[in-house]
């Protein structure tokens, strides 16, 4: 199995609650599960990007 270039991950009040590659499927679900939290998304680079 080739190693991931990227992934994303969910976040609520700056925990990861979620990682993955199409974060569209959970977002609406996690917000919903944490209805007065922060919850937000990044995008991770995979290991040995360099992004300049």
């Amino acid at each position: 199995m080739a190693e991931e270039l990227y992934r994303y991950e969910i976040l609520v009040d700056g925990k990861v609650v979620w990682s993955g590659l199409n974060p569209e499927m959970k977002f609406d679900e996690i917000r919903k599960k944490y209805p007065n939290k922060k919850v937000g998304i990044a995008w991770v680079p995979g290991k040995g990007i360099l992004i300049a």
